[in-house]
């Protein structure tokens, strides 16, 4: 069987059109940041039900029990992401200014809790007197105790070194199903007729991490993998291209932003695996330069490409310099602030397509599939130099210690 395997070229562009193009993408937001941020809102949903249909269904019968763990990463993140931007669609719905609008998402940023809690305060709305809006407040407290600044799914571990799993973790699909639809939709009924709905809801405890289910979950916690990025790299990149392969085989194309995010963080994680992992940095520098660059991923490639380029001077090993920056450099200039692919606009409310912009859904994904195999090649090359150098270390030390 033939395997189109797709490796960075020197010619790519994001805005290619094949002439005979057979899934393109117009991408316009309306301006209206309130339906913006509600039609965001839907299309991350969307792809978290998706792949969370897949893990308990095709991937449950077909025995993928690695999807089912690593997948759980990305698929999490895809939810959290969806009522972060129902909440803030709410919020713009209610407030009409556009320095009220700044001052509040600068405060609430991404804490969940604290947006739920905004919206309240300004429709004059008592949690405790629904039990919906109450069992939702329980359950955003709880996402924002985990994972306040939208981080902790998204890398392996926060600013302050902590990792959200430090032991074996078996979590219940079924339970993670029910509890995010059910605060996606009392957010949505709020944002579509102003009040809480009463419909009964089936019943589990408002937590994101509930363990059980022997059958429908995904374990996480594997000691060997703390604090490290392969299990978040490859869940990003593996949930990025099955949305790829819905947009393509199901004409799925409101995933195309979910499935674009999903990709653009795998290159950010790619390259600060390379750092912290690979690259013979000292930890600590290492550490800073992650904490510096933060999203740049031309900021993140400038650091590390000397050392590249040091161990990749052997003609014809593929490793082309050149071509990888051509892709960093592409993809940093279309998306600077890793937010053009999860919000409609920047932290300043300037919207993003606010004129029709036409892409190719196969050449999109393709340059990120080709940067992010380029990355794993890059990831594998290192660490093969890596090992190798710690080897001769160990043998002159041997060697010494013998005379």
């Amino acid at each position: 069987m033939d395997y189109d395997f797709k490796w960075i070229r020197p010619d790519m562009s994001l805005h290619y059109m094949d002439k005979n193009c057979p899934c393109s993408i117009t991408l316009l937001n309306s301006g209206d940041l309130a339906t913006d941020f509600n039609k965001y809102a839907i299309d991350f949903f969307d792809a978290a039900e998706c792949v969370i249909h897949y893990l308990s269904e095709d991937a449950v019968e077909n025995d993928y029990i690695r999807r089912l763990d690593l997948w759980y990463f990305a698929m999490v993140y895809l939810y959290r992401q969806s009522m972060e931007l129902l909440l803030k669609a709410n919020i713009f719905k209610i407030v009409a200014s556009e320095n009220d609008r700044k001052l509040i998402i600068g405060d609430i940023r991404h804490d969940l809790k604290q947006g739920y809690d905004r919206i309240l305060e300004l429709k004059d709305l008592e949690y405790a007197d629904n039990d919906n809006a109450n069992c939702l407040w329980k359950y955003l407290a709880d996402i924002s105790r985990i994972d306040k600044e939208s981080d902790m799914f998204r890398y392996p571990f926060g600013n302050n070194l902590n990792v959200l799993f430090d032991k074996q973790t078996h979590i219940s699909l079924v339970a993670t199903h029910n509890n995010m639809n059910k605060a996606f939709n009392i957010l949505s009924e709020l944002y579509k007729m102003g009040n809480f709905t009463e419909q009964e809801y089936e019943a589990y405890l408002p937590q994101l991490i509930i363990e059980g289910d022997y059958y429908q979950q995904s374990v996480v916690g594997y000691e060997y993998t703390q604090r490290s990025f392969y299990p978040y790299y490859s869940s990003y990149v593996e949930v990025g291209n099955f949305l790829k392969e819905k947009i393509l085989n199901d004409n799925r194309k409101e995933l195309f932003m979910p499935m674009c995010y999903m990709y653009r963080n795998a290159v950010e994680l790619g390259l600060k695996r390379i750092i912290i992992e690979d690259c013979p940095i000292e930890r600590t520098k290492a550490l800073k330069i992650l904490r510096r660059k933060k999203h740049s991923i031309l900021g993140l490639w400038n650091s590390i490409v000397d050392e590249i380029d040091k161990y990749s001077n052997v003609p014809d090993d593929g490793i082309n310099l050149n071509d990888a920056t051509l892709y960093i450099q592409t993809f940093h200039d279309f998306d600077q602030s890793s937010d053009l692919f999860r919000y409609p606009c920047n932290k300043k409310l300037q919207v993003y397509f606010s004129e029709e912009k036409v892409l190719d859904i196969e050449n999109v994904s393709s340059c990120f599939e080709e940067l992010c195999n380029y990355l794993d090649a890059v990831d594998s090359l290192l660490s093969d130099v890596k090992d190798i150098e710690a080897e001769m270390a160990q043998e002159m030390a041997s060697y010494y210690d013998y005379y």
